[in-house]
């Protein structure tokens, strides 16, 4: 009996109703759910607890190789919350618990797997890369992916070449970057940032739209430079729309 559905920027909760309790499975970016899990099965089946040198093997030898070959990486978890004796891998409840408190809640999880999905670059694409740069036109990609994959992905297309200066930067880096101390954005910082920036991963859609309005209020070029946006979601509508061109999928 499935309870809920929640979808946040960074992973899915689905919470099924479990022998009176509750389980809560998730999914999402590999290295922001391992950061919440504390368990995890050894290859024999075991449950152990899941440390801080494990999660930066699992990272080290299996999440970032992947990542660099442009797949996705994805990791399951879960969580039981029971009104019985309870495993060391669940937690005691003597009522419903507020499922909006998502710190609580995602929080402690068992680590199921981590899985590497390939979205393969489509073989028009490079040329469509070749021919944006040849007319002046400056491609970027944002993406909400791990760095090395948006990496990876970008130098097939053609977006960023080896030993170029590229800016390649995640989406905590750009808002350092772009903002004051009080945490304002500022135009002459983003206007540091903007003409090198080739990839920017890890992003939400505020950092993409933060990107096209700087660069469409920027004064650094002679004339103002025109901004077009490709979007697939509904989280891209503020960019789509800030764009002199929105080009949604």
């Amino acid at each position: 009996d499935i309870q809920s559905f929640v979808k946040s920027l960074s992973s899915v909760k689905n919470l099924l109703r479990s022998g009176g309790g509750y389980r809560l499975f998730t999914k999402g970016a590999s290295e922001i759910i391992l950061e919440k899990c504390a368990f995890i099965y050894s290859y024999d089946g075991r449950l152990q607890k899941f440390t801080q040198d494990m999660q930066k093997r699992l990272l080290r030898l299996v999440i970032e190789p992947m990542a660099s070959n442009g797949l996705r990486t994805i990791c399951l978890a879960y969580r039981d919350f029971v009104r019985g004796a309870q495993e060391m891998n669940q937690v005691y409840i003597e009522r419903e618990p507020n499922w909006d408190d998502e710190k609580y809640i995602v929080n402690n999880l068992t680590c199921l797997c981590v899985v590497g999905i390939e979205d393969p670059v489509r073989s028009e694409v490079p040329a469509a890369i070749r021919k944006c740069q040849r007319a002046g036109v400056t491609v970027r990609m944002v993406t909400g992916d791990n760095l090395n994959t948006a990496v990876s992905i970008a130098t097939k297309c053609g977006i960023v070449k080896p030993n170029d200066d590229s800016l390649i930067l995640e989406g905590k880096e750009f808002n350092r970057r772009i903002r004051d101390s009080s945490g304002e954005v500022q135009q002459h910082l983003i206007d540091q940032v903007w003409p090198k920036l080739r990839v920017l991963a890890r992003s939400s859609p505020t950092d993409k739209y933060i990107l096209v309005k700087g660069i469409i209020d920027s004064e650094l070029s002679a004339c103002r430079e025109v901004v077009a946006v490709t979007g697939d979601g509904t989280n891209d509508g503020p960019a789509l729309k800030k764009a002199d061109v929105g080009f949604a999928m």
